[in-house]
């Protein structure tokens, strides 16, 4: 979408054009759900944090006019997902982490193949998960998400610098998880 149709749209929408306000419900949905995705990490929580950021982008029309609502969506969907984690913090502190039952797998090489793929991407979203909050926002809006430096300084509200210093070190102990977790010899 050009930057004169985009602008158009967020104008119309802005005036309370429901057909604006959907277009645009279309245009950044994806995005920010995948995001409320790995912020909540749970696809109802995602859900519901989504919708309610979505139905705050509608009463904002002064939000709609700005170029920055993808951030401030991030932002809210981030915020809702905190809120919506709280309870399970407390539970995990009191009850200890869950734990998952083990997939029983045939011995094809497809299946292996299967099998050391699906290892290797829960373990990349468990070191995720396991970075402290401020490193995992800020890798999952860059390097997952692909927001630009300037939309990630913006929903999570940094300078410049402390997002790309938060970023390299986010890189830096995922790569040292992953490597930890890698029974394999380097």
């Amino acid at each position: 979408m050009s930057d004169t149709a985009h602008h158009e749209l967020v104008t119309a929408a802005a005036r309370g054009d429901d057909a604006a306000l959907e277009a645009m419900f279309r245009l950044y949905h994806q995005r920010v759900y995948r995001f409320g995705l790995r912020a909540c990490r749970d696809p109802f929580d995602a859900d519901d944090a989504v919708q309610e950021a979505f139905v705050k982008l509608a009463q904002r029309p002064d939000v709609l006019a700005d170029r920055g609502a993808l951030s401030w969506l991030m932002t809210l969907v981030r915020n809702a997902c905190l809120r919506l984690l709280r309870p399970l913090l407390r539970e995990r502190r009191t009850l200890g982490e869950r734990v998952e039952p083990e997939r029983v797998v045939s011995g094809t090489p497809e299946a292996e193949a299967a099998l050391e793929r699906w290892q290797l991407v829960r373990a990349v979203h468990v070191a995720v998960a396991e970075l402290e909050r401020p490193y995992r926002e800020v890798l999952v809006l860059r390097d997952i998400e692909g927001l630009s430096g300037e939309a990630t300084c913006a929903a999570l509200g940094l300078e410049t610098a402390a997002m790309k210093t938060r970023l390299h070190r986010a890189r830096s102990m995922l790569r040292d998880k992953l490597h930890a977790m890698d029974p394999r010899p380097s």
